[in-house]
């Protein structure tokens, strides 16, 4: 069962904590009985909002276009928030007042699961079994976490994260495009593709897209062995004392001071260096990112380049880790606001959308989670026209879609403050202040004493 004492309700904020969430009409589609009131069976047209976060010019308008053009009976306006702090209390104010929302998209699984918790999603177990819509065949077994034993949302794309690798250089060592490995492999790959010295020097490696953020990147590589809620032991303890963290620590240092294949910390914290930026101007052999740098790649107007990527899987923490870390994984989780009067309607909506109508959004890097897309119309949309002059396309598409196990947190109690104890913690490992030892002790200690206190 969820903690509901975790959720800060934004109704005493707006004004609105005098409306009841258990009364927020949740619909059960096997009951039987009448259609609801301006529900998909009305004989007037159905108006929609669903809300996203994604610019309308990077596909949901043409997505909703798409739909309004064929289902002149239910009829859908997008509308968008920015994924802030601002823009997800605005859409969370929104889903209390009548009309304003009725479906939308969950960037973040904390977020969706505050919002389960306060009785803002409608469970969708009814209309899967009324319309017997196979989840499974559809996303596979992992792709939905169920909370109190229910389906709140389906997710849309698949995030994956990679390292993306400058393919001529690997010629130039004579390395092959690696399909699987291990940290101490990346540390190997790494020490063969830095090159000179100075302000002319070629690193191996760069871990982090923008500047460096510790925690980030450790919890994306941590996980890859621990699996889910990896930072918790249980609700009062945290994880930190499990070898796996200072192992990440260990594996920066040993990089940036030792073997000197990556930009040190404090030079990348300081000079504010990104990982896209030093990996499209050849100054970086490998740099670990995401799915949306893909946009940066094929953009050679602002990064240009010449020479072709390849890409190679995040690397796991030992040879018999069997996850894919934090970075990767099941995205754009997409509910229906428990508040709604149009539930069937939306419903109809949502399994067409994650399914078969987020396709305007591939090309901006949003890779469908849908398993019955077409693999090669999604690469070529994803890499543009003639994509092999930029691109190892076979090594992007073992990637993307590899068949792997991604991991879904479902606990995040006191998350913002263990992320910031870890990244001050590691900041001082990174920069020497500390050793790794003390660096995680310290970690432990924190967190422990945060979790210890907290209700």
């Amino acid at each position: 069962m969820l903690n509901k004492k975790r959720w800060v309700g934004l109704a005493v904020s707006t004004g609105l904590v005098a409306m009841s969430l258990s009364g927020c009409g949740f619909s059960d589609p096997d009951a039987g009985g009448k259609p609801e009131a301006g529900g998909a069976s009305s004989k007037k047209t159905v108006k929609l909002k669903f809300w996203g976060a994604v610019p309308e010019e990077s596909g949901p308008k043409q997505a909703v276009d798409n739909w309004n053009k064929a289902h002149p009976d239910i009829q859908v306006e997008y509308v968008r928030f920015v994924n802030d702090e601002a823009g997800n209390t605005k859409l969370e104010t929104s889903l209390l007042a009548g009309g304003e929302v009725d479906l939308f998209v969950n960037y973040r699984m904390d977020k969706l699961v505050k919002r389960i918790s306060a009785n803002m999603v409608e469970p969708l177990d009814g209309y899967i079994v009324k319309d017997q819509f196979d989840v499974k065949d559809n996303f596979g077994d992992t792709a939905i976490t169920k909370f109190n034993d229910k389906t709140y949302y389906i997710p849309a794309i698949i995030l994956n994260d990679f390292v993306s690798i400058n393919k001529s250089y690997l010629d130039e060592a004579k390395l092959p495009i690696p399909t699987e490995w291990t940290w101490d492999q990346y540390k190997e790959y790494a020490a063969k593709l830095t090159k000179g010295d100075g302000s002319s020097k070629r690193w191996g490696s760069f871990v982090g897209n923008l500047e460096p953020k510790i925690y980030e990147w450790m919890d994306k590589t941590v996980k890859t062995e621990l699996g889910p809620n990896a930072f918790y032991k249980d609700e009062k303890t945290s994880n930190l004392d499990n070898p796996a963290f200072k192992s990440y620590l260990d594996t920066m240092v040993d990089m940036e001071r030792n073997l000197k294949v990556q930009p040190p910390y404090a030079e990348a914290k300081t000079s504010k260096l990104q990982g896209t930026s030093l990996f499209l101007s050849g100054k970086t052999a490998m740099a670990w990112n995401g799915t949306a740098g893909i946009r940066s790649i094929k953009n050679t107007k602002d990064f240009p380049h010449d020479f072709v990527t390849a890409f190679a899987p995040t690397p796991k923490m030992t040879p018999t880790s069997k996850h894919i870390g934090g970075g990767s994984g099941y995205l754009d989780y997409v509910t229906i606001n428990a508040n709604s009067d149009k539930k069937d309607a939306a419903w109809q909506f949502l399994k067409w959308y994650v399914t078969e109508g987020n396709e305007p959004l591939i090309s901006s890097g949003r890779v469908p989670a849908w398993k019955k897309v077409d693999k090669n119309k999604v690469a070529s949309l994803v890499l543009g026209e003639n994509p092999e002059k930029l691109f190892d396309v076979e090594s992007f598409k073992r990637v993307v879609f590899a068949d792997v196990q991604y991991v879904n947190d479902t606990q995040f109690k006191n998350l913002a403050e263990i992320q910031k104890i870890v990244d001050e913690e590691g900041e001082r490992a990174l920069i020497g202040d500390k050793t790794t030892a003390e660096a995680v002790s310290s970690m432990k200690k924190r967190a422990d004493e945060l979790l210890a206190k907290s209700k």
